[in-house]
């Protein structure tokens, strides 16, 4: 079956048909398509291109002068503002330059320019048209008529990073467009003052009414803290209260009696000691060695050890009974006990003062408490106290801010300023814009090429029809043949013979391709013809005849001048050959050949004449024809096609001629040629080139199986081998005349 492409591509696309491999994807493979696409369309781009030219050129000519004036205004963001930012202040210069342009090409500007010229004074009456005579128009038409105008002939700008704005006006008039421009500055500098005046004003406004607020607020907070000391009876003594004093002096003294309570006990403690260590054992170095208390006890210990000391040496010199020693033992015996006395009574002395410090360390405790108590309610109040003093500062500082900031808003309501000046005032100009004609030339020919581009492109697109020989082979998956030239009146040199008596069966010579092949014989015609045949003998083996049959999808394709011309071709050559005419709806061929015929085919199978009576041949004798003649439509001639006698006759034929071309009706308007798949043992199939539609190609031989099953191959037929080669770049050098006059082709 016929692999029909749905998604094709169209014939002047597709990358095989302008010698690009399949699937290939690099730039420069696709070269050759794209000058196929000029090659073929260059008549159409060229006319296009010479029209906005001519366009571009009247324009040129007859356009009117342009005037175009510059006016500079520059913007100054370190001058003075009501609110600064607090901390570093981040501008972003493209966004705050591109608003300062949107409000340059506003209407609000324009409308100011407007009123500022009074242009709107003498409204002139508007111009009659094609169906309705003049009329004033309207103060507000006429304001939107202005409104546009100014607007297509304003143009601002940012000059580089700088904030700088540059206004050109474009007008006819030199001085008119300097006026212009500087009137846009002039209203843009008066719309910038104007919204610094309503904003401080709002904002002076509003500062006045907080500022009141703000004082109240300020006084009542200042007698909130002193109603609060009043009442909570606080009394400041330089950063401190008077409780926290106390308590800090009450602290000090019982820390002080804590220190003498725990001395005091610590030496009664070691008197007491000292007094029970001796008595227990009669230890007297107990009392020897302790650390003097008083004077008495440091002399009475100073006896004691002096006597202890000479008791020891005597008696291990004398004995310990010795009288001496026994005197020195004595002694040191009372003064032990006046030293135990002693001690005692330092005893009582260091308990009555121990206790005196305990009472008083008691009484201090009870003051430290009675301090803390008190000192944790004045705390609290304290608390109270910072917060109220806090909010009192916070609200004064915010109300002088307040009104610092009041007072400035009040001097600058006097006096506005604004950020934007005027750096440089437009001057008439001297000479003419020549930018802006050139833009508009320019665009003139850029919309004559693209639209010389999109009709180019709508007709390639649209030529969805056969041009070239590959893209047949890859459209059907069927061989093409040969191109065969399309024929030209002038390229017949050979005089038409005149036609043999009517008496005579003698086929009819006339000027045309059909006897191209026995007129010229060196002709590119002829040599397609001579191409087919070589074909047939090769895809058609055998002894027996070789019956082909001649077909296409629609009438006018030239499929029976290609057999008569082929059969011709073969009779030249010497085989005996006969031309069938089985086009039973439209005999084209027989009224070519046969104008004159009484006798055909209908006539032979229904058994009304002989086949020699209807037979018309050439006047080699090699070739026969069968014409077919009706006298009106014939509804039923599939079954004809179809029937045995039709069989029968073949079978005849076959035993008597080389070869039997048989002209059949076209696929798509009739259904005979199906009827033939019995009879014909190959199918020659063609296609006019630039005219035969892919889709319907495609259709026709798909609902013909058994015609595509058999078909040798495709011939493309009328082809203008002038124009070939732009459809075909592969093969673009082949089909060029000179390769073919050095064997003496004609054409």
């Amino acid at each position: 079956m016929l692999h029909v492409n749905k998604g094709h591509q169209l014939s002047s696309f597709d990358s095989d048909a302008n010698g690009l491999p399949a699937g290939s994807n690099q730039p420069a493979q696709y070269i050759p398509m794209v000058l196929g696409f000029l090659r073929r369309q260059a008549w159409v781009l060229g006319c296009t291109v010479v029209l906005a030219v001519s366009a571009a050129g009247l324009y040129a000519l007859f356009a009117p002068p342009v005037y175009k004036a510059t006016a500079t205004v520059g913007i100054d963001t370190a001058k003075f503002q009501l609110f600064q930012p607090a901390g570093e202040l981040i501008i972003d210069s493209s966004s705050a330059v591109e608003s300062q342009l949107e409000i340059l090409k506003s209407e609000k500007i324009a409308l100011e320019v407007i009123k500022k010229l009074r242009l709107t004074d003498n409204i002139p009456p508007q111009q009659a048209g094609f169906f309705g005579s003049s009329k004033q128009p309207t103060e507000f038409e006429y304001t939107r008529q202005l409104l546009a105008v100014m607007q297509k002939h304003l143009t601002v700008k940012r000059l580089g990073i700088a904030w700088i704005i540059e206004i050109n006006y474009e007008s006819r008039s030199a001085e008119q467009s300097a006026q212009y421009a500087n009137a846009f500055a002039d209203s843009y500098i008066a719309d910038q003052l104007d919204s610094k005046f309503q904003a401080t004003r709002q904002v002076s406004t509003w500062l006045e009414g907080r500022v009141k607020d703000m004082l109240q607020q300020t006084l009542a907070a200042q007698r909130a803290v002193v109603e609060f000391k009043a009442n909570n009876n606080i009394v400041d003594t330089g950063g401190r209260l008077m409780s926290e004093q106390q308590l800090a002096e009450v602290n000090s003294q019982l820390l002080a009696a804590r220190g003498q309570s725990s001395e005091a006990k610590a030496r009664l403690e070691r008197v007491n000691a000292v007094v029970q260590s001796a008595l227990a054992s009669d230890n007297t170095n107990a009392l020897v060695t302790d650390v003097p208390i008083n004077d008495t006890v440091a002399k009475l210990r100073a006896q004691l050890i002096d006597l202890t000391t000479r008791e020891k040496e005597w008696s291990t010199k004398f004995g310990s009974d010795h009288l001496a020693v026994i005197n020195l033992h004595s002694q040191a015996t009372q003064v032990r006990s006046a030293m135990i006395d002693e001690l005692r009574r330092v005893g009582e002395a260091f308990k009555s003062d121990y206790d005196l410090a305990v009472r008083r360390e008691k009484s201090l405790d009870s003051q430290v408490a009675q301090a803390v108590s008190q000192s944790e309610a004045s705390n609290r109040n304290q608390v109270r106290l910072r917060e109220l003093e806090s909010a009192a500062t916070s609200t004064k500082e915010l109300y002088e801010n307040l009104n610092k900031r009041y007072l400035e808003s009040v001097e600058q309501k006097s006096f506005p300023v604004t950020e934007a000046r005027v750096i440089t005032r437009a001057a008439p100009a001297l000479d003419r814009e020549f930018k802006s004609t050139l833009k508009i030339l320019a665009g003139i020919l850029g919309v004559g090429v693209a639209l010389g581009c999109a009709i180019a492109f709508f007709r390639e697109f649209t030529d969805n029809v056969f041009r070239s020989v590959s893209q047949i082979e890859r459209q059907l998956q069927k061989d093409c043949i040969t191109p065969v030239p399309l024929w030209k009146e002038e390229m017949d040199d050979c005089p038409a013979r005149p036609r043999p008596p009517e008496s005579e069966r003698c086929l009819t010579r006339s000027k045309g391709p059909a006897w191209a092949s026995v007129d010229a014989p060196l002709s590119s015609h002829a040599e397609a013809m001579r191409t087919i045949k070589l074909s047939i003998d090769l895809n058609c083996p055998g002894k027996g005849a070789k019956v082909i049959g001649m077909t296409s999808s629609l009438p006018r394709e030239g499929k029976s001048t290609v057999a008569a011309s082929l059969a011709l071709t073969i009779a030249s050559a010497g085989a005996k050959v006969m031309l069938l005419d089985f086009d039973l709806r439209n005999p084209a061929i027989t009224r070519t050949l046969a104008p004159n015929a009484k006798i055909g085919f209908l006539d032979v199978i229904s058994g009304r004449a002989p086949l020699a009576d209807a037979v018309w041949t050439d006047q080699s004798k090699y070739l026969s024809f069968l014409p077919t003649i009706t006298n009106g439509l014939f509804a039923q001639s599939n079954e004809i096609m179809s029937a045995q006698v039709t069989k029968t006759l073949i079978d005849k034929l076959r035993g008597e001629y080389a070869y039997i071309i048989v002209d059949l009706p076209p696929l798509a308007p009739v259904i005979d040629a199906q009827a033939t798949t019995h009879l014909i043992d190959a199918y020659l199939f063609v296609v006019e080139w630039g005219a035969t539609k892919i889709d319907v190609v495609e259709h026709a031989l798909g609902r013909a199986p058994g015609i595509l099953e058999n078909t040798l191959g495709v011939i493309l037929n009328k082809v203008d081998m002038d124009k070939l080669y732009k459809y075909d770049a592969e093969n673009r050098s082949y089909y060029v005349n000179k390769h073919y006059s050095q064997y003496g082709y004609t054409h």
